[in-house]
């Protein structure tokens, strides 16, 4: 292996992978095409991934023929075509648990009960109260309830996953009663009819033989050579609280020698030490139980047949024992282990989350496999920079990852059910797709690196699976178990964030391992420190396997959690307390011990007992991260900056010899600017230690590897390093720029671009409004791709809003009861009063208490009067909307058209006639609305109750959020008729007639040199800037290009149907602008790259230039007289054009790409529109970071002159 020859260009199996979703109908032409476009844009493998919206029927001969085309198109690309072993996901139905779609139900499932997944709750009841026999699960009981953690006593609470699992059937009767210490425990059992039996190994089984043996079937002999391997997805344990299966109690029996039965209340709560070895017992077996049935059997028969198995499952500590199990035994048995990266789209600001890859790198590590995986970044949003995944994949490889697969990459994107697919797509829909090599051959630099020789970690923290079994009561942490959990997590993290690289390491891990040279060598790993949680729990066998390793040089360190059972007097700033050691089976041992620090100090302390090879020594560290391996003689560290800011940094490492850099994007060996550091050398007050100071300026989001003990031969090519004594002159590019917008397909799509001197565009959005609408509103000219424009889609009499309840990125489609009320103020008594009102599915109406209406609507409008209940002055209205067929599934993914019965929802209008003024009340934003029944929440509020609180979609870190349950909150607009799925629909018994006038308003971006008639049905008149337009031959010149203009399309419609059919076409001539937001010059809409021109001139050259072009949204190509200098995705955007520079005049071309958000913004289609999922996707998340709506090259531009000192 060459390293360096290598890094520069690594072979095709380190290459990023793409997370490819087959959505809508799958075509031979276009999956060849897309496998082309991956290919030649460094993409050469990906996961044939069949998503919610797949129309090609799974399983079937369509799918197959789909899939057959996949693999022969990669075997004349080169490119790796992954299975993936679902649809949609989790993994293990074969087919579809949707209640709506075009696949058929789960082959799995659909063979009945055994398959289904199960889960016991429990009913505690005091024995002492009257009616505590044998009653439903519903009767909570008289008992006590709120002592301690009794969780499992209100079976609503038990069960607070329900509405997310569609398909649960608890039984009516209780699988087991027991009585202990004056309590009776009902244990009910619930089969999740839409959800898989992990548990039992002919469930499994089953899956195999329905799905991976039909992909052996065709391409078995392309195994492990053109297809590598096969993935699996977000499968955990449903059954909840307590996961179950038919075979568990007979399984208990045999291994532990008692009946869990009889011990069932010992798993709804209990401190006893009783009651923790049956949690223990209970929890290990679960574990053994979905290790055997799923991963080593699914394990065995891809080695058998020579795929890689990689997926991913759960990966956060508080999950595992009910969910997941124990994680090392369980993911030990992929080939690649892999993990997914949850906190790109449930934190904001976004970030890795460290648990998550080093979970999987930790398995990898220790069990000797080659790479970890990450499902990279998914759900980021269409609004994500480049800058932005470039610094989550630099964390993810700082923390080990190897293998990365981005999520994802769209067959398509256009329509309900795939539009909302946890974008961002990194494909073809996103003007950076040009460039995106540069980021693929980044990622895949990574990824070799990550993959050569060992890692060399220190320090390890226990997986603390054992303390954590103990201390679940029903199912979830008691707060002994949320101490371990946040322990765990808050100490791995201060040890990484100080770069302190940790791995975790669990026990069974630790006694299968050797002590050599005072290190405990497990796999890959020689660690010189072990952090224990202070109070926690260790096998015999393992302590005397610690205290044989602290004997030999090992250190252990043991952080807080709060278990510890002495009182302690303070902690020694010094030194920290001495432990009083760990328990071993509940008793406390006093043969292992190690100094006790409070977690912030933990890193420290560890520093002092294995002092690191690198450390940074000056500067601000946040977001600095440090990775080191071996591969032969040379030592290498990743250096990542997953900051903002540009970072000035000295790092300090224990090396002699001479260190050399690599650019990650460019794959250039460089010159390292750095000193020999001395013992007493300090910097920045922080001592440095024996071998080299090493000076780095990280710009936001920059990575780079430092090498040692490479050969002077090889340390002899590096390019020099820019030291502090260069002189920089500077000269800024002031003035005008001509530009032109590029069309996104055609010639100009090339390196071409700078030759072409028109393009053509499409406005594919207006202002809309007509003599029946109160108000403007942007529209989407033709709701799909090959659709007319029509004013039916816009126009209705109704003025009020249907509205519902939100409380996350989705709305409440699985409330079946909402209460709406609304304070109206009027200054008369009313003399007539009527209301029109529709609902999913009844409702009742109140005013000021009393009932006035009630009925079942079904989405279809009835109109009632007030029964003379509102008065003079302040009034309540009040409507309780019930849906008696609730929707379960937020999302809808998988549905062309919203189902128009599940949504629940409220539309109403009122008119209430005082004299000559007449008051109108509609349904909007203005009502509030809550998921529970108030006492009184239908009369008038006296002491100020009612109020809504404080709610910002945007602000919310995942769906189903459920913090804001039993809370007034504003309702939320699904949005106005004629909204699908319901239509128009008639108000008050009229419906909209014709002729109608209408106006469209279009903005004309500068630059536009010819405006091409609108195609319209109806009369139309053209008015451009207030003025009628006369078309010549169906164009208009227009003269003044360098301003916007406003074209003003007003129509006679004689129908539904009439209207602006088409979006208004312009083309465009290069314009001269000042640099601003593409949106300043009427381009809002707008996603590709336009292109910029200047010239400058230079007369003499001499020294180095380089061309700053200050600010970029956000990704630029930099062209001097007709020849590419570079392309930055990210910051710095500066490039060395010296090379490219002639004496006298020069042409400076810039094309600048933005993202794809300004158009997605206003794609939704009318299909989506009415679902909070949707427009969370497409208009909220978007909007959190508006600030990357802008677009262009925003300068100042520079030239600086570099000139080297005279000797």
């Amino acid at each position: 292996m060459d390293l360096i020859r290598d890094f520069k260009d690594p072979g095709r199996e380190y290459s990023v992978l793409a997370f490819w979703f087959l959505n809508g109908e799958l075509k031979k032409e276009r999956l060849a095409w897309q496998i082309g476009q991956m290919v030649e844009k460094g993409v050469y493998g990906g996961f044939m991934h069949p998503r919610a919206y797949l129309k090609t029927p799974y399983l079937e001969d369509e799918w197959w023929d789909a899939v057959g085309v996949c693999v022969e198109e990669s075997r004349k690309q080169g490119f790796a075509p992954w299975l993936y072993d679902e649809y949609a996901w989790p993994s293990g139905t074969a087919g579809s648990t949707f209640d709506y779609g075009f696949q058929k139900p789960s082959r799995i499932l659909s063979r009945g009960r055994d398959n289904m997944a199960k889960g016991l709750w429990a009913v505690k009841k005091d024995a002492g109260n009257r009616g505590c026999g044998n009653e439903g699960a519903g009767n909570e009981g008289g008992g006590n309830q709120g002592s301690g953690n009794q969780g499992g006593a209100n079976p609503d609470a038990a069960n607070p996953e329900d509405k997310g699992q569609s398909g649960a059937n608890p039984s009516s009767m209780p699988y087991r009663v027991v009585k202990r210490d004056g309590f009776i425990y009902e244990f009910y059992e619930k089969v999740l009819e839409k959800a898989v039996d992990y548990l039992n190994p002919e469930t499994i089984a089953s899956f195999i033989k329905l799905t991976h043996e039909e992909y052996r079937k065709r391409w078995g002999e392309d195994f492990g050579k053109l297809i590598p391997g096969i993935f699996f997805d977000e499968i955990y344990m449903m059954g909840n609280p307590l996961p179950w299966t038919d075979r568990l109690p007979g399984r208990f029996r045999e291994t532990y020698g008692y009946d869990i039965l009889d011990e069932l209340p010992s798993l709804v709560d209990g401190v006893s030490e009783r009651d923790k070895q049956v949690r223990k017992d209970y929890f290990s077996l679960v574990t053994a139980m979905y290790e055997e049935a799923f991963f080593r059997q699914i394990s065995d028969w891809c080695g058998k047949y020579g795929l890689k198995l990689t997926g991913h499952t759960e990966e956060f500590l508080w999950e595992h024992p009910r969910r997941q199990g124990d994680y090392f035994k369980t993911m030990r048995h992929l080939m690649v282990p892999g993990s997914d990266c949850h906190d790109y789209r449930y934190r904001y600001p976004r970030r890795i989350t460290y648990c998550e890859p080093k979970y999987s790198v930790s398995v990898a590590r220790i069990y000797g496999k080659e790479r970890a995986m990450s499902e990279a970044l998914g759900g980021a949003g269409w609004n994500c920079t480049m800058e932005e995944f470039k610094k989550g994949i630099n964390t993810l490889a700082a923390m080990g990852t190897g293998m990365f697969i981005l999520h994802g990459f769209y067959y398509e994107c256009d329509h309900q059910g795939s539009q909302s697919d946890w974008p961002t797509s990194f494909f073809y829909q996103n003007p950076y797709w040009d460039y995106f090599k540069i980021f693929a051959d980044y990622i895949r630099r990574l990824s070799f690196m990550n993959s050569q020789g060992n890692p060399v970690v220190d320090y390890a923290i226990l997986y603390p699976i054992g303390d954590m079994d103990e201390n679940m009561e029903n199912g979830e942490e008691n707060p002994a178990g949320q101490a371990i959990n946040n322990g765990f997590h808050q100490a791995l993290n201060c040890m990484i964030e100080h770069q302190l690289d940790t791995d975790m390491v669990d026990e069974e891990s630790i006694l299968n391992a050797h002590i050599c040279d005072g290190k405990l060598c497990l796999g890959q790993q020689r660690f010189k420190v072990l952090l224990l949680p202070e109070g926690g729990s260790l096998m015999e066998e393992t302590v005397a396997k610690l205290e044989a390793w602290t004997k030999a040089g090992g250190s252990v360190l043991f952080y807080r959690t709060g278990l510890a059972h002495e009182n302690r007097s303070g902690e020694n700033r010094a030194g920290g307390d001495r432990a009083n050691g760990c328990s071993v089976n509940g008793y406390w041992d006093t043969v292992l011990r190690g100094n006790v620090h409070s977690i912030s100090r933990i890193p420290q302390a560890a520093a002092g007992l294995a002092a690191p090879s690198a450390s940074v020594i000056y500067g601000n560290t946040g977001n600095i991260f440090l990775n080191h391996r071996t591969a032969g003689n040379v030592d290498y560290y990743l250096v990542a900056n997953s900051s903002d800011e540009r970072r000035n940094l000295v790092l300090s490492f224990s090396h002699a010899s001479t260190p050399v850099l690599l650019d990650i994007e460019k794959g250039d060996m460089v010159q390292a600017v750095y000193t020999q550091a001395g013992t007493a050398q300090m910097c920045g007050g922080r001592q440095a230690g024996s071998g080299v100071l090493i000076y780095m300026d990280l710009e936001p989001g920059e990575a780079v590897y430092v090498l040692f003990g490479l050969e002077e031969d090889t340390i002899r090519q590096a390019k020099p390093a820019l030291t502090g004594d260069i002189r920089w002159e500077e000269e800024w590019i002031t003035g005008k720029w001509d530009f032109l917008p590029l069309s996104p397909s055609g010639p100009n799509h090339g390196d071409n671009a700078h030759n072409e001197e028109s393009t053509d565009l499409e406005i594919p959005i207006a202002e809309f409004t007509s003599d029946v609408s109160s108000g403007t509103e942007t529209i989407r000219i033709c709701n799909q791709s090959g659709e007319e424009g029509s004013c039916g889609r816009h126009m209705s009499l109704w003025n009020g809003r249907w509205i519902t309840r939100r409380r996350s990125w989705n709305d409440q489609l699985d409330a079946s009861d909402l209460y709406f009320r609304k304070t109206v103020f009027l200054e008369h008594a009313p003399e007539k009063a009527e209301f029109c009102a529709a609902a999913v599915d009844s409702f009742e109406c109140f005013i000021n208490g009393t009932m006035v209406y009630k009925g079942i609507s079904n989405g279809e409008p009835v109109v009632f009067g007030d029964k003379g209940q509102l008065t003079q002055g302040e009034n309540i209205l009040a409507f309780h909307v019930t849906n008696r067929n609730p929707l379960h599934d937020v999302y809808v993914c998988s549905a062309e058209e919203l189902p128009p019965d599940r949504f629940i929802s409220l539309l109403m209008e009122g008119i209430i006639v005082q004299g000559t003024n007449v008051e109108v009340v509609k349904s909007d934003s203005t009502w509030i609305v809550n998921d529970s029944l108030i006492k009184g929440w239908e009369q008038p509020d006296s002491d100020g109750r009612f109020t809504a609180a404080g709610f910002d979609v945007r602000k919310v870190l995942n769906f189903n959020y459920t913090g804001l349950e039993h809370v007034w909150l504003k309702a939320w607009e699904r949005g106005k008729p004629p909204l699908k799925p319901w239509g128009d629909l008639p108000l008050f018994g009229q419906t909209l007639t014709y002729p109608r006038k209408l106006w469209y308003t279009v903005t004309i971006p500068a630059g536009a040199s010819v405006l091409y008639e609108p195609v319209t049905t109806g009369a139309a008149v053209c008015m451009l800037d207030g003025k009628e337009v006369h078309w010549e031959n169906g164009v208009h010149i227009l003269p003044d290009n360098e301003r916007i203009h406003i074209l003003t399309i007003q129509i006679t419609a004689g129908g539904c149907s009439d209207g602006l059919k088409q979006p208004i076409r312009v083309t465009m001539k290069a314009v001269a602008v000042n640099l601003s937001d593409w949106r300043m010059l009427g381009l809002p809409w707008f996603s590709g790259r336009c292109r910029y021109t200047n010239t400058w001139s230079v007369e003499q050259l001499e020294g180095t230039y380089m061309l700053e072009l200050g600010g970029v949204n956000h990704c630029a190509q930099i062209w001097i007289n007709g020849r590419l200098a570079d392309t930055r995705l990210w910051r710095p955007y500066r490039a060395d054009i010296t090379s490219l520079l002639r004496p006298g005049e020069n042409e400076i071309t810039i094309l600048v790409s933005n993202l794809a958000s300004n158009e997605r913004r206003h794609m939704l289609v009318d299909e989506g529109m009415a679902l909070g999922w949707n427009r969370y996707w497409n208009e909220d998340n978007m909007d959190r970071d508006s600030r990357n709506y802008v677009s262009g090259l925003l300068g100042p531009v520079r030239l600086l002159h570099m000139i080297s000192p005279k000797p």
